[in-house]
């Protein structure tokens, strides 16, 4: 192959630069803080079916992974409908659905662990389906503590309902004449 004749084309002003000090670096961290948790959550999963399936055979094994994700994909169907049910009887009380779009939000979360295939995601996903009490309250209580150190609005909810509006007044019935 033969080089054209003439002088050597200048480097484009617009192209390609060297990044930054320090980015390449804050990239690969910013790619460790994803993967290695993903990595150690995989093994953890490995090593859960491995025990299990040495202790009750690798067909039952097997078996407990199918039925967590059945049994999450059937919570998965109910739980949507009663969160927004819950939410609307909430709105309808004339309170805040915060909690129970939180708590649905955690079932669904909860549904989602079991569907995926593993051991360890299923029964993380059954305790925050059942384990209301246990697991889902100081879940939520963490979560809305967060909120706010991050400055997101949790508590206020303009109450509306019968002879209400939401500035907190009475309403008054009354006729508007024109002159």
């Amino acid at each position: 192959m033969s080089r054209p004749l003439g002088p050597a084309p200048a480097p484009d002003p617009t192209g390609p630069h060297d990044p930054p000090p320090g980015s390449v670096r804050r990239a690969r961290l910013r790619a460790l803080r994803f993967t290695l948790p993903l990595v150690v959550g995989i093994a953890v999963e490995v090593a859960a079916f491995v025990l299990v399936a040495d202790l009750v055979g690798v067909p039952l094994a097997v078996l407990l992974v199918l039925g967590s994700t059945l049994a999450g994909f059937a919570v998965l169907a109910r739980a949507g409908r009663r969160s927004w049910q819950a939410a609307m009887t909430a709105t309808r009380e004339g309170r805040p659905p915060a909690d129970e779009l939180l708590d649905g939000v955690l079932v669904v979360v909860g549904a989602v662990l079991m569907i995926v295939p593993g051991l360890v995601n299923g029964l993380v996903g059954l305790l925050l389906v059942v384990g209301r009490r246990l697991v889902r309250t100081p879940v939520r209580a963490l979560l809305v503590r967060r909120a706010r150190r991050y400055g997101v609005p949790t508590g206020s909810w303009p109450t509306a309902g019968p002879g209400r509006r939401p500035g907190g007044g009475d309403v008054v019935q009354g006729e508007v004449v024109e002159d």
